[in-house]
């Protein structure tokens, strides 16, 4: 999922060099989404050319790992307190 990459950027020291395909995959949508800054290779790109830059986590970036992090957190309980009957 792309915002488990972005929770995995938000605990790693930046900048931050990604060599795998599919995460650099996954850095194209978060950056087109306004997520991360990041340098992104060629399309095509192959071999040593293969690698994306993560330079930073942006506002709009860090404002979706808190979203996240409400969305995940248990509802919060309510409980209605009805007067003790017992004495």
């Amino acid at each position: 999922m792309t915002l488990e990459l972005l929770r995995d950027l938000s605990h790693a020291r930046l900048p931050l060099t990604v060599r795998t395909a599919q995460d650099i995959d996954k850095l194209r949508v978060l950056r087109a989404a306004g997520h991360v800054a990041a340098m992104l290779p060629a399309t095509g790109a192959q071999g040593d050319r293969l690698f994306a830059r993560v330079l930073a986590i942006t506002g709009r970036g860090r404002r979706a790992l808190d979203g996240e992090a409400a969305d995940s957190d248990p509802p919060a309980q309510i409980a209605a307190r009805q007067p003790d009957r017992h004495g």
